[in-house]
């Protein structure tokens, strides 16, 4: 098959969905398919556009045998919605006129979120007359009023409703990656085309093979046992409970490490620049080949979640990593999270803003080696079964196969 990618986010940006959606065409490609990505210039997550890359309509490489095609977009730096929002429509601007010129595909892959990205993939399978396939990956447009950012009765909110319907409504089939997204696209366009869950899924070999020691040295972390938090500091990441909990683990000899960036990084540089954070590093981010090491280096990850309707039922992609690695995970989340980690046995859960009981549950996991241990294995033997490269693969390749063919 022709496969055409459409996606905001792809190597050599970092991230969840850069990283997913990377090795999804890389492994399409491997398996006899011709993949072509349109995607952005690489500027996620700081918002800066590399020398190379700046100031060029597009730019086409070929990696590991994808050709990928990178697109001009305006790129910003500021956490604020409205300039992130212009830098989307940009994108969608642009794509819609370099996707007329692209090579005729067999189907479509379309990578939902950001909604503008699903709306020039849409258009642009309009023009080419060929079936699409909508990959969904995260609660869009709902996280914009249970965040706070605008209401269910605004202008803004009604354009984003309608533009999410129109593209997953006239998808030839939808894939989602965990379960509660099933229930948000019904309830909102009544009679969805076919909808296939498909995992995320890690290389289960770099987990093993990856060096902590390397990944110490060269940010100079010593040899303390690392509480670790890695990903994007949004609206959805309840910070104040995670600052009061890595406050409180000042006694415990570990080094509590934070690697990310986002809306809410300057309010954690001026926490961390306090005494009482003595103990605490800050790394902005890191490449894609750092994160094995970063994982194999964190002794547990924790972080923290609202209490809302939409962050209980989410389910973040970073999990299959840090279970991957035997990382145990402990969480400030009730929902959808809470009980697959109790059904997998693999991590701790706590409720939403208790500060208290998410410094229990990790002090638990720093005290008790049995315990630790325990966890540990079972995330290992749980990921090495669920979360499968090939099975994702076989997944994807089956639903591309099926709409190419009709």
């Amino acid at each position: 098959m022709n496969i055409l990618f459409i996606t905001h986010y792809y190597d050599p940006d970092s991230g969840a969905a850069a990283n997913r959606l990377t090795r999804l065409a890389q492994g399409l490609q491997q398996r006899g398919h011709a993949v072509t990505v349109l995607t952005t210039m690489p500027h996620y997550p700081k918002g800066v556009i590399p020398q190379g890359y700046r100031n060029r309509w597009t730019v086409i490489e070929d990696r590991d045998g994808v050709r990928v095609v990178q697109i001009w977009l305006w790129a910003t730096t500021s956490p604020k919605i409205i300039w992130r929002l212009l830098s989307q429509i940009s994108f969608m601007l642009a794509l819609m006129l370099r996707g007329v010129f692209v090579q005729q595909p067999d189907v479509i892959f379309i990578e939902n979120q950001p909604i503008f990205t699903g709306f020039a993939g849409w258009f642009i399978s309009k023009i080419k007359r060929r079936r699409y396939v909508m990959n969904v990956s995260d609660y869009w447009p709902e996280y914009l009023y249970v965040s706070g950012t605008v209401s269910q009765e605004s202008m803004v909110y009604r354009v984003f409703e309608w533009l999410a319907n129109l593209t997953q409504r006239q998808a030839a089939h939808i894939a989602i990656l965990w379960p509660g997204l099933r229930q948000g696209i019904t309830s909102r366009i009544g009679n969805p085309p076919p909808i296939t869950l498909i995992y995320n899924a890690v290389d289960h070999q770099q987990f093993d093979n990856a060096d902590d020691g390397a990944f110490r040295a060269k940010y100079a972390l010593g040899d303390k046992r690392l509480v670790t938090f890695l990903g994007v500091l949004g609206a959805h990441i309840d910070l104040p409970t995670m600052l009061t909990t890595a406050r409180d683990l000042a006694a415990y000899d570990v080094t509590v490490l934070f690697v990310g960036t986002g809306t809410q990084k300057d309010a954690l540089i001026a926490a961390l620049e306090q005494p009482e954070y003595a103990h605490c590093r800050r790394i902005e981010w890191i490449d894609q080949d750092a994160v094995p090491g970063f994982w194999a280096a964190s002794h547990i990850t924790y972080w923290a979640l609202h209490d809302n309707p939409l962050d209980k039922m989410r389910f973040q992609a970073k999990l299959y990593e840090a279970l991957a690695s035997g990382t145990p995970p402990v969480i400030a989340v009730e929902g959808l999270m809470s009980d697959f980690l109790a059904e997998a046995d693999a991590g701790l859960t706590v409720p939403s803003g208790d500060a208290g009981a998410l410094t229990a549950a990790l002090v638990r996991l720093l005290e008790d080696e049995d315990a630790y241990t325990a966890l540990s294995q079972r995330g290992r033997d749980y990921a090495r079964t669920h979360f499968d490269r090939a099975q994702q693969i076989d997944a994807y390749e089956q639903v591309l196969t099926d709409i190419a063919h009709k």
